[in-house]
């Protein structure tokens, strides 16, 4: 019942008319009636959905997931743009096109986006640059949004990416010589570099513009908060490299009031949460808070 696609979208839709891959979760034996569309993070790929997927598959099939490949990510289809992005506009125009595709298989059904970590970001953005009066979705899901920069990361580093973004927009730098040699734990039981050794497509150096993107959409995502008009979960773990619960309550305090919002943290969790040990505590969550579009 899992499959993997390649889909067009539309060149209306899409400004490039350009092909990318996905995959889809989604139960032959019922009608979905609500559908989630997986936005996955920096170096990873939709498999990582295949956790959340799978588990909908089992406990709940009316819930479909559907996860596509980000552009820039080391599943694109077009080698050369890996590790780049030209105009994160694209990023934002590539879900959209997405979730036409998907409201035009499911036109019932409620959709929801769902972003992890870099998707997360793309997911807020994306929903900033809407329409007002046309919500381009049901719900949000943001799994371990970054939404600022810690304190105790030295202040010169995201200036310095943001100033050689524009004077060296196409030069390629490795993370690990970005983070000075420092490795992140990103679940109980692995840290980034063994993850990403394990990862097909994983890129190992990114253009400072595709960086120097990733910086100002940190900067801004507590100004994407205050623009939400839907439901909106949020979930965190607890030793997250990243932000801190006190973070996370921050830019939750800036969605609207009036706005429902739910949060939950994991107090043993790592950044990847869909690969944590106890993944189907988190994924329980999930299920229930989607209740609410049926």
């Amino acid at each position: 019942m899992v499959s993997h696609q390649s889909a067009q979208a539309s060149p209306a839709e899409n400004t490039k008319g350009d092909a990318f891959g996905y995959r889809k979760w989604i139960s032959k034996e019922v009608e979905q009636d609500v559908v989630i569309i997986g936005i996955h993070g920096f170096c990873g790929a939709s498999i990582d959905y295949a956790n959340l997927g799978n588990f909908l598959l089992k406990k709940q099939p009316k819930t479909g997931l559907y996860a596509y490949e980000v552009r820039g990510q080391g599943s694109d289809p077009i080698y050369e743009r890996r590790g780049d992005i030209g105009d994160p506009q694209d990023w934002y125009r590539d879900l959209f096109a997405f979730t036409q595709l998907v409201r035009e298989q499911h036109p019932d059904a409620k959709v929801v986006w769902f972003g992890e970590s870099m998707g997360a970001m793309i997911a807020a953005h994306a929903w900033r640059e809407a329409p007002e009066n046309d919500p381009p979705c049901d719900g949000l899901v943001l799994s371990s949004p970054i939404v600022r920069f810690r304190d105790d990361i030295p202040a010169w580093t995201p200036g310095l990416v943001r100033v050689a973004a524009t004077t060296l927009p196409l030069a390629r730098i490795s993370l690990d010589a970005l983070a000075g040699g420092e490795d992140v734990q990103m679940t109980q039981t692995s840290v980034h570099s063994a993850q990403v050794q394990k990862n097909s497509y994983n890129v190992e150096k990114h253009t400072l513009r595709l960086l120097g993107a990733l910086a100002r959409h940190i900067d801004s995502m507590n100004d994407c908060a205050a623009s939400f008009r839907t439901p909106v979960l949020v979930l965190h773990g607890g030793k997250d490299y990243f932000n801190n619960d006190s973070d996370m309550r921050g830019f939750i305090a800036r969605i609207p009031a009036g706005v429902s919002k739910t949060y939950h943290s994991y107090p043993s969790a790592y950044h990847l949460l869909m690969y944590d040990e106890k993944k189907e505590v988190i994924f329980k969550d999930i299920e229930r808070w989607t209740r609410r579009f049926r």
